[in-house]
């Protein structure tokens, strides 16, 4: 059994099982609120707030690499239209609805429960916030007929053309109308770029171009490192405009706090990507390839639980953080409770009698 792991292991792609695993702990660093994600606000005028606002942003590379992910993969396969509804698309309709009821029965108990009502809620809200992906998910599956279609025909210039007009309409075009017009003159209502600017569409055909066309041979430490620098200034350059947007806005809230923050991601989001695939194909250490396969192929199990790990390895933030400081607890609770999930899902998926079940959905 243990030959047939390490040879099932061995046939996947060990960066984006990487990626997996770097995503999935900055998604998990999202959902920490002012104790750690949005610690920054709090900070303003002290030297930590660039670092810990830089850090925020650079945790919005998660869900682009996640779709970039999903591209990579789904994009150029061939399947039947009864293949794509009944294994995928069904699949994760019977995964949201089941993990929905746990979270429904938690969030929502106050509320008055009852089996209108979470449908209502599975239907129009979700029963918990961090499902949103899920929806997302799906409308990018029934898509999957015509972008596979699509990105045959495309060429190297075509999705470069892709890339520049997402970093144009997603990056320059808001800031420039904020720097402009302090967010009260937009463009009108009535233009509308779905490719460029719709998230799970545009990460899943870079992540095809990324995976399948991108020619590689040019790709070397000198373009790592350039690519590098070229992330770290997007990166910087949100910062800056966020910013400039703090110390404008008068009673800035929360959500517009993070109005910026995806404009230019699309850029360390690619070079991450090609930085892994990059480093991970000068990496044939055997152990080191199953050991991640096992960790990448429970990640989406660790997504569907983190919530509930979260609150249970609450005490190791409530611990900690006197002593070390809210931002460093953050990080210690974000592992805790992703360790604590890869207990849980783990041996779900290798326990002799469910395992089939567990691996068919997670």
């Amino acid at each position: 059994m243990q030959q047939n792991r390490s040879s099932r292991c061995m046939n996947r792609l060990v960066h984006l099982d990487l990626l997996r695993i770097v995503a999935i702990f900055l998604v998990v660093f999202n959902h920490t609120g002012n104790r750690g994600f949005t610690l920054f606000v709090e900070k303003i005028g002290s030297p930590l707030y660039f670092p810990y606002m830089l850090f925020s942003i650079v945790c919005k590379v998660a869900v682009p690499l996640f779709f970039m992910i999903s591209g990579a993969l789904l994009l150029s396969k061939q399947e039947s239209y009864q293949k794509l509804f009944f294994k995928r698309i069904l699949r994760i309709l019977i995964v949201l609805i089941l993990i929905s009821v746990p979270y429904y029965f938690w969030l929502h108990r106050t509320e008055g429960l009852g089996i209108s009502n979470f449908f209502t809620y599975v239907y129009g809200n979700s029963a918990s916030t961090s499902l949103w992906y899920l929806y997302s998910y799906i409308g990018l599956l029934l898509l999957l007929p015509f972008l596979r279609s699509m990105v045959k025909n495309l060429q190297s210039k075509d999705y470069v053309y892709l890339i520049l007009g997402h970093i144009a309409l997603v990056g320059v075009l808001p800031c420039l109308e904020f720097c402009l017009w302090k967010g009260n003159v937009t463009i009108h209502t009535s233009f509308s770029a779905t490719i460029f600017v719709t998230q799970n569409i545009f990460y899943a055909v870079v992540g095809y171009y990324l995976e399948h066309v991108f020619d590689e041979t040019n790709y070397n430490r000198k373009t790592v490192l350039t690519g590098i620098l070229l992330g770290i200034g997007a990166i910087i350059v949100t910062g800056l405009i966020t910013y400039y947007q703090t110390v404008t806005v008068v009673n800035i809230s929360l959500e517009q706090v993070e109005q910026f923050f995806e404009c230019f991601i699309c850029i360390p989001a690619i070079i991450i990507y090609l930085t892994v695939k990059y480093w991970c194909s000068r990496i044939h250490y055997q152990r080191f390839r199953v050991a991640l396969a096992v960790l990448g192929e429970a990640v989406f199990g660790v997504y569907l639980i983190e919530k509930f790990a979260r609150a249970l390895t609450d005490c190791v933030y409530t611990i900690l953080a006197p002593i070390a400081g809210s931002f460093v607890a953050s990080l210690v609770w974000c592992a805790a409770t992703i360790i604590l999930s890869f207990l849980v899902v783990i041996p779900l998926k290798h326990i002799p009698g469910i395992k089939k079940i567990v691996n068919t959905f997670i």
